[in-house]
């Protein structure tokens, strides 16, 4: 899902500039073709073949910088010093032509001014405008009926306009990169997510199954048991492990603490941990206390799983704006509990359940012996009591 929609991002992404650096070349190419009028009108004015020929290469040559410096801007294949490069050559032919050939000429000087708009860096692109004016100038002074008044605001008047054209360009182009880092963002977030909830919810689930089925067999050898019952206790985990498998992939999957704590008991029986707990009577906001019913599934599948515990205990309080889980027990200690390292994928989702809700989690060990797990997360307004109050003390044995 994660790669179809990255995909598809990056396929609109480059149809998208590809649309536009055609449309970029196709305009520049017929923008330029009404200066080949000027030939015509040489023609028609008895000017020697050889002035006509020169006058119509230098044109082709202006004409082709043109296009090619708006083409490498929009298509952004081509770096600035590429582009200067050409304006060059455009710059002296603007001026030379009309220098030679008459006043017809000078619309050459609007065309450099809005090709440097494209042509140079952004910081540049004043001092540029500045310098096309300036030669606009020059040219009207030194061209026979040339108004040096229209032609330096017509001049003025387009750069200024080219310019403004570019920075909607550009503002467009970052808005395009933009989506496409957002969308990279969301998909990558969303891998995350069910990453998380696929290790969290099926690490659970399965290994409950596991348990059972171990218990099953030996309980099934010793004579202890009816299997078909023990059986259908295993199938029917199964369909809940599915069942919570498709409400993780929706991304719907919402928790309590007591009914973890619940679905975990059978499995510490198992494995002959009892627990303790006390709940604060208090009502959790919805996320805060999904977020917490996350880490208690992880610490007591993990004190099931690896503590060589005979005890745990799981304490929620609500103080301070705050919601205080701990999780103790009276196992091994750290040592190699998958929950005391910075590695594994267990402690690094709780984590990030839990900071993503401005929140912390610590594990420790134990006073006396065994392995703690602390984790805080605020309540954010909710209406939660600033005295820690017991809603029920029970305990379960195996």
């Amino acid at each position: 899902m994660g790669q179809g929609l990255g995909a598809r991002t990056e396929a609109v992404g480059k149809s998208t500039q590809q649309a536009t650096t055609r449309g970029a070349a196709v305009g520049a190419t017929a923008a330029v073709i009404p200066l080949f009028g000027l030939v015509s009108s040489l023609s028609a004015s008895d000017s020697p073949l050889t002035t006509i020929l020169a006058a119509a290469f230098a044109l082709a040559l202006f004409a082709a910088s043109q296009v090619t410096i708006s083409w490498s801007y929009h298509s952004a294949q081509l770096d600035d010093r590429f582009r200067l490069a050409l304006l060059v050559p455009l710059a002296a032919l603007s001026v030379a032509l009309p220098l030679w050939l008459g006043k017809d000429w000078t619309i050459l000087l609007t065309y450099l001014a809005a090709t440097c708009a494209v042509a140079v860096p952004p910081r540049m692109t004043l001092p540029a405008l500045a310098t096309s004016v300036s030669l606009a100038a020059f040219v009207a002074e030194h061209v026979d009926g040339a108004d040096t008044t229209s032609l330096v605001v017509m001049t003025a008047a387009v750069g200024l306009s080219m310019t403004t054209y570019r920075r909607i360009l550009d503002l467009n182009a970052e808005l395009r990169h933009t989506r496409r880092e957002l969308a990279r963002t969301a998909v990558t977030q969303e891998r995350l997510r069910f990453a998380r909830d696929m290790h969290d919810t099926l690490g659970h689930d399965l290994l409950q199954l596991t348990l059972r089925a171990e218990v099953t067999r030996r309980l099934y050898r010793a004579g202890r048991t009816d299997v078909e019952a023990e059986l259908q206790q295993i199938e029917d985990m199964g369909r809940q492990c599915l069942e919570r498998v498709r409400e993780a992939v929706t991304g719907y999957r919402r928790l309590s603490l007591p009914a973890v704590i619940e679905e975990a008991r059978p499995t510490l029986a198992d494995a002959g941990v009892s627990v303790t707990v006390h709940l604060t009577k208090d009502p959790l906001p919805q996320e805060v206390e999904t977020a917490l019913s996350w880490v208690v599934r992880e610490a007591l599948t993990n004190v099931a799983r690896h503590a060589r515990a005979t005890h745990c205990r799981v304490a929620v309080s609500a103080e301070d704006d705050r919601a205080a889980l701990e999780v103790l027990d009276d196992g091994k200690g750290p040592g190699r509990h998958p929950l005391s390292g910075p590695g594994g994928n267990g402690l690094t989702g709780l984590t990030e359940r839990v900071t993503a809700l401005g929140g912390s989690l610590r594990t420790n060990a134990a006073p006396g012996g065994g392995f703690r797990l602390l984790a805080a997360v605020p309540l954010r307004g909710s209406t939660a009591s600033k005295r820690p109050r017991i809603d029920s003390v029970t305990e379960g044995t195996p």
